[in-house]
């Protein structure tokens, strides 16, 4: 009887013991599976900030790549913005980046002019079918990211710092301002909003942010109003915004000494 009883116990003792392995080990699985779960979001957010930050960045090298002649004339977003910047600044011209397209890179054809009101932006030339489509503009084939572009001429100087819109090669001691030759400098300031549709909860909530709001708010006219990076950002899709100003020099140059 003493030998059945001590076998009883021994055997209660072993079911325990197994018991307890396998909660632990459950333990440390659930917390292995938390664990590489949030690393792959971690991964996931890594890549959806690079992917998105050099999609924004691409256009901004596409103006250095571009020809100059071709995108200061009356033909391109850029020129026109100059152009009408003369009579009608604080204007905003804006296009979807669309490199698959055969639409030349900033063309007017596919242009959205956009003016500042007193409750938001108006529509004055274009249609709104040059804003950015969600579901179609993608910038690859991957189908990831859209990118809208925005162009516009600066006014305000009042928060550049001394000498900010001086060029190189020159001798401010000697009391030159300009390059020798250079007869006008103009800014150019470029703001690019790339978007990843596919994380948008409310896909005509976002479209509507690429519509009605600016994308640059950096001159003191429209530094109280809502950009479209802002607005997404609101609504918790991922995106990414980057700005980039030029320095556009207009010199003359003597190819031919006189006779």
């Amino acid at each position: 009887m003493k030998h059945r009883t001590n076998l009883s116990k021994q055997k209660g003792s072993t079911i325990i013991v197994v018991m307890m392995m396998l909660l632990f080990l459950t333990i440390v699985g659930v917390m292995a599976i938390r664990t590489s779960m949030t690393t792959l979001n971690i991964a996931t957010n890594a890549q959806i900030g690079q992917l998105s930050s050099q999609t924004a960045d691409t256009p901004i090298n596409q103006v250095f790549l571009e020809d100059l002649n071709k995108q200061v004339n009356l033909s391109s977003v850029i020129g026109k913005a100059l152009k009408d910047a003369d009579t009608e600044p604080d204007k905003e011209y804006v296009f979807c980046y669309k490199p698959k397209a055969s639409t030349r890179f900033g063309s007017v054809t596919s242009m959205a002019v956009l003016r500042n009101t007193s409750t938001g932006v108006e529509l004055v030339e274009g249609s709104t079918d040059s804003f950015c489509n969600l579901t179609t503009d993608f910038g690859s084939a991957r189908r990831g990211v859209v990118t809208q572009v925005s162009i516009k001429i600066p006014t305000d100087t009042t928060d550049l710092p001394p000498l900010a819109l001086l060029a190189r090669n020159i001798n401010v001691s000697g009391g030159q301002t300009i390059p020798q030759g250079v007869t006008e400098q103009k800014r150019i300031r470029m703001t690019t909003v790339a978007v990843m549709p596919i994380y948008a909860k409310n896909l005509s909530a976002a479209q509507a942010c690429l519509k009605e709001n600016v994308n640059d708010n950096l001159d003191a006219e429209s530094s109280a109003k809502q950009t479209t990076a802002q607005c997404l950002v609101n609504l918790g899709v991922p995106v990414n915004s980057q700005v980039q100003e030029f320095n556009l020099q207009t010199f003359i140059k003597m190819v031919k000494a006189p006779v």
